[in-house]
């Protein structure tokens, strides 16, 4: 099962997408060009160091998931689960539904191609090298 399944490729594709969004929305909100936050200067400076951590965290899981890390699989579970509660929570309108579903297909994939990130790891030796068993 070395062959990666489009479905992973796929996951990928999405968890760059959902990076790119969080670096985008950190990037609007730096240069204040975010109409709807009429918020203080010092929270919208909080709101887009969080929105670029996110994408900085999004980016080291995605690093991480594609070597086959299961911490990382767990976690990017967690981080869209998570987002995905949230966005449910807040006042939802068309962008909020298109970022839930750029939230929940990853999961859904995540958990359908467990197998593929859970399989065996083959290690190889390279050639003249004994193994010490």
């Amino acid at each position: 099962m070395n062959h990666r399944p489009w479905t992973v490729t796929l996951t990928a594709v999405l968890i760059l997408l959902n990076t790119l969004i969080w670096l985008i929305l950190g990037i609007i909100i730096a240069v204040n060009a975010h109409p709807a936050l009429p918020v203080p200067p010092l929270m919208k400076g909080i709101m887009a160091t969080i929105s670029i951590l996110m994408a900085l965290i999004l980016l080291g899981l995605w690093i991480f998931l594609l070597r086959g890390n299961r911490i990382a699989y767990y976690l990017t579970l967690a981080f869209f689960l998570l987002t995905a509660t949230l966005t449910i929570l807040d006042d939802v309108g068309v962008a909020d539904l298109v970022v839930l579903a750029l939230n929940i297909v990853p999961v859904v994939l995540l958990i359908l191609d467990r197998k593929w990130y859970f399989r065996p790891r083959v290690t190889t030796q390279p050639q003249g090298v004994e193994s010490s068993q």
